[in-house]
């Protein structure tokens, strides 16, 4: 698909397909002789409730009705010297957005927290709005100059965020040996929630809206009955009861996408293996053969949904070579999750609620359950659409 016919899908131009599905299996085994004298000798039954959901990434699990805790922004490096980063995979919402020339990253961590993570860098006045839907989250940070401190602080007091940077939480970071600083700065997750988590910790609201998947559970239902004049009768009757999934998937099939935020280029492509798109970077040290971003263990990033997410940015008040963010206000979005782009708009009117996704239709725009890397180029950025076999080639590279 070119250019042109993405513009077609931004303006809206996108077709629409609904799926709802839904089963009832049903076994009944009758092996008896008929007694009019026979009575229910015994009656059970058994009902699964269904599994508590992670809020930020939607996915059914038992863990998630743990102790509840807030969720840790960490600032991470992207330059080419930072590659592989150490916990990246983990993270349930990536949002990536233009620092001095290149791309930085801020991960939310809350269903599971790596153990370290890093490399730990700067903070930056976007981060202050980016992060204010969170339900006051942990921040870990080190490294900015006066004016930054001065914002971190003042969200401080309003309760945006609990600062845990490394002169917050110093026990809980580490310089590696295998880095050069300042590419080389690691935090413990763990300890950073021991030391810094509130009084009376909480759970993040849910900032996106997820394709839901309810299971009702499986009910089984046994009775017996028998007479001293008849033969045994048994009846067992077993029903599972359907499990629902809401889909709707509008848009069009997409193998994958090249997003040029400004002389930093990433490619994702969905990946039937991992139910994700997998993620490219070009850059100085790494070449098309050694593009794909891994993590220190050598997995590929492939997040189950990519939102790109067409923002301005403005001048930081702290810094005038240092591009801010702009993430309250509306414009246009594509969503790529279940090997589809989604074509819509976004609106986020006040920084402590999060951003909602429509499509043309006027319907919200689901997610599937997992993991979510939000992209926020400046409104104008090139994007386009790979072809079939192009697509296939980034995925057979190794990295």
């Amino acid at each position: 698909m070119n250019r042109k016919k993405l513009a077609l899908i931004i303006g809206g131009a996108v077709a629409v397909l609904l799926i709802a599905g839904g089963v009832v299996f049903a076994l009944t085994r009758s092996d008896s002789t008929n007694d009019a004298g026979s009575e229910p000798k015994a009656s059970t039954t058994t009902t699964t409730a269904p599994l508590p959901v992670w809020p930020l990434t939607g996915v059914a699990d038992a863990k998630a009705s743990g102790p509840a805790h807030p969720a840790i922004v960490v600032k991470m490096d992207n330059s080419p010297d930072a590659r592989p980063q150490t916990g990246i995979n983990e993270a349930d919402v990536v949002y990536e957005l233009l620092v001095e020339g290149i791309t930085r990253y801020a991960l939310v961590f809350h269903s599971n927290l790596a153990d370290p993570v890093g490399p730990v860098r700067s903070a930056r006045s976007s981060d202050i709005d980016l992060v204010a839907d969170l339900s006051t989250p942990l921040f870990v940070w080190s490294g900015a100059n006066g004016g930054v401190i001065g914002e971190v602080q003042a969200a401080v007091r309003k309760g945006i965020l609990i600062d845990a940077s490394y002169d917050a939480a110093a026990p809980a970071f580490y310089r590696s040996n295998d880095r050069q600083a300042p590419h080389n700065l690691y935090a413990h997750l763990p300890q950073v929630l021991e030391l810094k988590a509130p009084d009376k910790p909480a759970n993040p609201a849910p900032i996106f809206n997820f394709r839901k998947v309810v299971a009702a559970g499986a009910t089984t239902t046994t009775s017996s009955s028998s007479s001293t004049t008849s033969k045994k009768t048994e009846s067992t009757t077993t029903t599972i009861a359907p499990v629902t999934t809401s889909t709707t998937l509008p848009g069009a099939l997409a193998p994958g996408f090249t997003l040029d935020f400004g002389g930093v280029a990433v490619d994702y492509v969905w990946n039937p293996a991992t139910q994700g798109w997998s993620r490219l970077q070009v850059d100085q040290t790494h070449p098309r053969a050694k593009s794909p971003t891994l993590d220190t263990a050598g997995v590929q990033v492939s997040p189950a949904n990519v939102v790109v997410q067409f923002i301005d940015y403005g001048q930081s008040p702290s810094d005038s070579r240092s591009p801010m963010a702009l993430t309250v206000g509306t414009g246009k979005v594509l969503v790529f999750t279940d090997g589809r782009v989604i074509a819509g708009t976004w609106s986020r009117p006040t920084a402590d609620k999060p951003a909602t996704y429509t499509a043309a239709d006027g319907s919200p725009i689901l997610l599937t359950p997992g993991r979510t890397w939000v992209a926020l180029p400046r409104v104008g950025s090139a994007i386009s659409l790979l072809d079939r076999a192009t697509a296939d080639s980034y995925l057979a590279i190794k990295g």
